[in-house]
């Protein structure tokens, strides 16, 4: 890969992590509209991540209507795993943690509103736009990140052999 394309990369996966970091922290602080001078955007809360489920679980079909029923029921225990979910996702795309891990996690939480939306006639193709994006980076492979210069990234070295010598 270029460079130009490998710095377009992270420029995408760092938007998507400032996407479902700012999600999380609306569901955090429980706010709902941002203004920053004339550009005014709606994030989505709780209490909305909870209407939209709500609305959809019912039209979705057999197993998916079951799967929500079970989501909208337990709405106090999964309303924070959603929001640890996407500030977890959010934190870990921006400073680049995890390498493919965290767009795998993060295609998970994109595709949930599109699975419950089937039958339901909610659907909208702007559902599919992050699932791609997250496919294109799992696809892209090992992009400039955190985890490659924390200890935890680097190759580790066999004990009992001097370095430079390679394992038979």
């Amino acid at each position: 890969m270029t460079g130009s394309f490998v710095r377009g990369l992270v420029v995408l996966r760092t938007f998507l992590g400032i996407v479902y970091l700012t999600n999380g922290l609306a569901k955090v602080f429980e706010f709902h509209s941002v203004s920053i001078w004339f550009w005014k955007f709606y994030l989505i809360d709780r209490a909305d991540a909870f209407g939209i489920q709500k609305a959809n679980t019912p039209a979705s079909p057999g197993f998916i209507r079951d799967i929500g029923k079970v989501v909208v029921d337990n709405w106090d225990v999964f309303q924070w795993l959603l929001t640890v979910g996407e500030v977890g996702v959010g934190v870990a795309l921006i400073v680049g943690l995890f390498g493919r891990i965290t767009p795998l996690l993060g295609l998970g939480l994109a595709l949930a509103p599109f699975i419950f939306t089937f039958g339901s006639h909610l659907w909208a193709y702007d559902y599919l736009f992050e699932p791609t994006l997250f496919v294109v980076l799992i696809a892209a492979g090992v992009l400039p990140r955190l985890d490659v210069i924390l200890p935890m990234g680097r190759p580790r070295r066999q004990t009992g052999q001097p370095s430079g010598s390679g394992a038979l």
